[in-house]
């Protein structure tokens, strides 16, 4: 997860989205994510990610907190993480 963790250093204090497998992780800015979930199919079995995505992006703290999203398989997952927690300076 080294690549997630440079990643929150190289975004710290901007609002967004790490979204993050195994071996990559890539940072959306609020309007990219914005674009990125009208992609989405609108009859998907899971609308209420695209909510819950946003929801979360409005409401975090770009300077102490990092807002992450990982797919396995079939399961997506949105994290919250802390910069105390995870350490992060910078």
């Amino acid at each position: 997860m080294k690549h997630l963790y440079e990643s929150f250093k190289d975004h710290k204090g901007l609002r967004g989205v790490h979204f993050y497998h195994k071996d990559k992780c890539n940072f959306l800015v609020w309007a990219e994510v914005c674009a990125f979930l009208k992609t989405l199919p609108g009859e998907s079995e899971s609308t209420e990610f695209p909510e819950k995505l946003l929801n979360s992006l409005a409401n975090y703290d770009p300077d102490t907190e990092f807002l992450a999203v990982h797919q396995e398989g079939t399961v997506v997952s949105v994290e919250l993480y802390s910069a105390e927690r995870t350490r992060l300076r910078g």
